[in-house]
């Protein structure tokens, strides 16, 4: 084979890094607000790579994770990705990356970012669980949909008492109520709104002076467009992202600008 040849099938090879991505998840209707984030968060990092996938639904994905967080992907039948932040670790060491060019101090600032969202999910699992009406109505059912009795008492019980810890060992949280889950609610909000300006997205190109949609980008639509869009008995947590437009707007903007909108049709 001649140098070029070589040169050639390196270059295919490239261009075609995975030749299959699963993505395992919940059966629609029995995902909760948590994995529900994470998977549009997920899917909308996928399509802005280019990189297409194929959802595979099972009701037992949270116990084939690695790492206890969902979607699962798989890439060409041997590398297991579990959740968000593994996806953008692995995605980077193959060559993909959405903020290659933004600099060292605007690096700096979406991991300051990204850990605000941390907090966020902290609460949608305070939301899913934690709030008698959401636990009972639809976390339950939907948690204990593929399992039986006695299982069905067991496991939600302890990942009840889980998530409590957790939930608890956010140094900042003293008070673990409704009342703390508004106000810190507004203060990821507030932080969110304040960072964005009236920007389009979190970072330009210091080049072109456009949106970059960033890893940032990704992951707070996913979260925001899930938790606008799913329904529970007793929703603080929305209405306090909802007293800020700007997010509203944020999202609205990243649809059509960006077409993450199709995204969500997915969802």
């Amino acid at each position: 084979m001649s140098i070029l040849e070589q040169l050639n099938d390196i270059s295919a090879t490239a261009n075609n890094e995975f030749s299959s991505i699963r993505l395992i998840d919940h059966p629609k209707g029995f995902e909760l607000l948590p994995s529900r984030c994470e998977a549009t968060s997920i899917k909308v990092l996928l399509e802005k790579h280019g990189l297409s996938y194929q959802v595979e639904i099972k009701s037992n994905v949270e116990y084939i994770s690695t790492n206890g967080r969902f979607p699962v992907l798989i890439f060409n039948e041997t590398d297991i990705v579990c959740g968000f932040s593994e996806l953008v670790k692995y995605l980077w060491k193959k060559g993909y990356s959405l903020s290659e060019k933004l600099s060292q101090d605007e690096k700096c600032d979406m991991d300051i970012y990204t850990a605000l969202i941390k907090r966020l999910e902290a609460l949608e699992l305070f939301t899913s669980w934690l709030i008698e009406d959401n636990y009972t109505h639809v976390t339950l059912p939907a948690y204990t949909s593929h399992t039986t009795w006695p299982l069905s008492a067991i496991l939600p019980f302890y990942k009840k008492r889980q998530v409590y810890r957790l939930v608890a060992s956010q140094g900042q949280w003293h008070d673990i109520s409704s009342e703390m889950l508004m106000a810190e609610t507004k203060d990821v909000a507030s932080a969110l709104t304040e960072r964005l300006g009236d920007q389009g997205t979190f970072f330009k190109d210091n080049d072109t002076d456009q949106d970059v949609v960033t890893e940032l980008d990704c992951l707070v639509y996913g979260h925001l467009n899930a938790i606008f869009m799913t329904k529970l008995p007793s929703y603080r947590m929305k209405r306090a992202l909802g007293l800020h437009s700007r997010l509203i707007d944020y999202c609205k903007y990243v649809e059509s600008k960006h077409g993450l909108r199709a995204q969500r049709d997915r969802s």
